[in-house]
């Protein structure tokens, strides 16, 4: 007797009526109620002749494949299959991975990067007006992505790639600048920072600053400075800052704790310090700990130092403080893991910048999304669990006198979330 194999299902052909993605219609929603439709039709390029596409038909069906888990531009073609999709979402046309790639470069070289961060401007200064906080702690901090093209430069950790820098307002967890750079491109420390400044809406302020070594220069520290805000900067150890770390004595080294006030194996000291070129002190926070490969005879150590201009708190606050910078990791690894900005499409720069740009409005706007429309419990979720409570729903689109319905198979609770988010959307854009 033959083994059965198979399923007793018959599998039959039907046009397709269904969407596996019900919830990329909210995000296309959104996308729409927000304004951001409207904010690429104002700041993108325009067509260069009557009969060529707008650049919403390119970027809304994209923004919404990365949103949607996508990783390229080939796979648009889920959104250009899904009919269903499509009508729900007023999506009229998706362009071919050839077509997109096409638009990309040329979108470049017409001011296209300008204009997508001219988007995102729009977008997170909405944000900022509609939340309550009037002050916020900037950080800064650059990522590598790989990219093996003939026209990507190596980085400094080796391999091909670009090296692009984001800056993250931490309270709101949204990207507020970004710089999209070449790998070997380690200079304009000070402009992403100034970008970020300038971002900020009227009545609303960045109050405090966190950055790496790497913008641990003069022009960087001055110009916090000047702007009357709290920062603290990673020190990059130079023979000045070890001498000034050999003056200090054993007396002056003391236990440090977290702010639970666990023990570890850190001790804690302080000093005054300037650069050569510097025109004004700052303190300079220390943490030593043991070197582990260091000699049975001879005791070594490994030092982390903080330069910083703020005065009132104490040591263990700033470095609890500094601390904080480890957050925009897992913002980074959203980006790039996330939205799928951890490949570039093509070997042209400027088309990469755009891409990726869009790639940081994807992310800034699912960050809005949750901010606004979904439940509270929510708030921490990344992308990928909202793709699984939110996104990956199946429905059917139904026409009928000109009225259409989305029909979702879901529970009553999602179902509820469902609808709950389009009347909070609904608050938001007549606000």
């Amino acid at each position: 007797m033959i083994q059965q194999t198979l399923m007793p299902v018959k599998l039959e052909r039907m046009e397709p009526k269904l969407t596996a993605r019900s919830g990329l219609f909210l995000y296309a929603e959104f996308m729409k109620c927000f304004g951001v439709d409207r904010w690429i039709l104002e700041y993108m390029p325009r067509p260069e002749s009557g009969k060529g596409y707008d650049s919403l038909t390119f970027i809304k069906p994209l923004s919404m494949t990365l949103y949607g888990g996508g990783t390229c531009i080939d796979d648009m073609k889920e959104i250009r299959e899904d009919d269903g999709l499509r009508k729900a979402g007023g999506i009229k046309t998706v362009p071919s991975p050839s077509a997109q790639g096409d638009w990309l470069k040329r979108v470049a070289e017409r001011g296209g990067i300008k204009g997508i961060e001219m988007v995102n401007r729009a977008a997170i200064q909405k944000v900022i007006l509609k939340d309550k906080r009037k002050s916020y702690t900037l950080i800064v901090d650059p990522t590598i992505i790989e990219a093996e093209k003939k026209q990507a430069h190596m980085t400094y950790l080796g391999v091909k790639g670009y090296r692009p820098v984001i800056a993250v307002l931490k309270e709101i967890d949204m990207v507020i600048a970004y710089q999209f750079k070449e790998g070997n491109d380690n200079g304009g420390r000070l402009e992403i920072i100034k970008k970020a400044f300038e971002m900020m809406p009227e009545g609303k302020k960045i109050g405090k600053v966190l950055l790496d070594s790497e913008y641990y220069t003069n022009e960087v520290m001055e110009y916090l400075s000047e702007k009357g805000v709290k920062w603290a900067v990673a020190v990059d150890k130079d023979i000045a800052v070890i001498k000034a770390i050999n003056t200090l004595t054993e007396e002056e080294w003391k236990p440090f704790k977290t702010r639970q006030e666990d023990e570890t194996d850190r001790y804690i000291s302080e000093t005054v310090h300037t650069t050569n070129k510097g025109k004004e002190a700052f303190r300079l926070v220390n943490l030593r700990w043991k070197n582990k490969q260091g000699t049975l005879f001879e005791n070594t150590y490994n030092y982390h130092c903080i330069a910083t201009n703020m005065i009132e708190e104490e040591k263990e606050e700033i470095v609890w403080q500094y601390n904080e910078r480890a957050y925009i990791e897992s913002h980074i690894k959203e980006i790039k893991t996330g939205i799928g900005m951890e490949q570039m499409p093509t070997g042209d720069f400027g088309a990469n910048a755009v891409y990726f740009g869009i790639g940081i409005l994807t992310y800034n706007l699912f960050i809005a999304q949750k901010y606004f429309t979904m439940p509270v419990e929510w708030a921490n979720k990344t992308i990928k669990s909202i793709r699984w409570l939110l996104v990956e729903v199946v429905g059917k689109v139904l026409e009928r006198s000109r009225q259409m319905t989305l029909k979702i198979a879901a529970t009553v609770e999602k179902y509820r979330i469902y609808a709950e988010m389009r009347q909070r959307l609904c608050q938001l854009a007549a606000g």
